[in-house]
């Protein structure tokens, strides 16, 4: 994983959409049940989603998706409601064994829910990202927001397919 995975999921995470084949674009709410919310975030809480976080975790959405639209756009971000959610969770520094052999910090939430784990993974995701890496795709159906991880940073679009073929073949058909 990039260290933005969660800051784009989350700010993706409502979001219309038009997948490769797809007749028509279509508003995908993956915060809108516990099974759709556990789906998307299993990979960084590596387990379920409990009903009763759901509106915890639409609330980090609403902050994560103010944020990366500042960034994005160039403007001071609104930090204040991501600021007193990561306050409302309280939790524990200590150390842990890298696979290397390295020790690293590690900061736990006291009363492990998920949208508290989140919460402190996404502060520190937003401290550690390249604000000028933050972007949303160059096709204009898609405005999903993706975190560019090419040396060069040049890449224009949120995934290769469909958005990078259908431009390329929009460029082609105009010639």
């Amino acid at each position: 994983m990039t260290s933005a995975d969660l800051v784009v999921a989350l700010a993706n995470a409502r979001a219309v959409r038009r997948p490769a084949h797809a007749p028509r674009a279509f508003f995908d709410d993956a915060l809108a049940d516990a099974e759709s919310a556990g789906r998307l975030l299993e990979p960084f809480l590596g387990g379920p989603v409990d009903p009763a976080d759901l509106r915890a975790l639409r609330t980090l959405h609403h902050a994560v998706v103010e944020i990366v639209n500042a960034l994005i756009d160039g403007s001071p971000p609104p930090l204040d409601a991501l600021n007193d959610l990561a306050a409302r969770a309280p939790a524990t520094y200590g150390l842990e064994r890298a696979p290397g052999g390295e020790l690293r910090a590690v900061i736990s939430p006291a009363r492990p829910s998920a949208a508290e784990k989140l919460v402190l993974d996404v502060v520190r995701e937003f401290g550690e990202l390249e604000p000028s890496r933050l972007r949303r795709c160059e096709r204009p159906e898609c405005r999903l927001a993706f975190y560019d991880t090419t040396r060069s940073a040049t890449q224009r679009w949120h995934a290769e397919s469909p958005c990078g073929l259908r431009e390329r073949q929009r460029r082609h058909r105009a010639h």
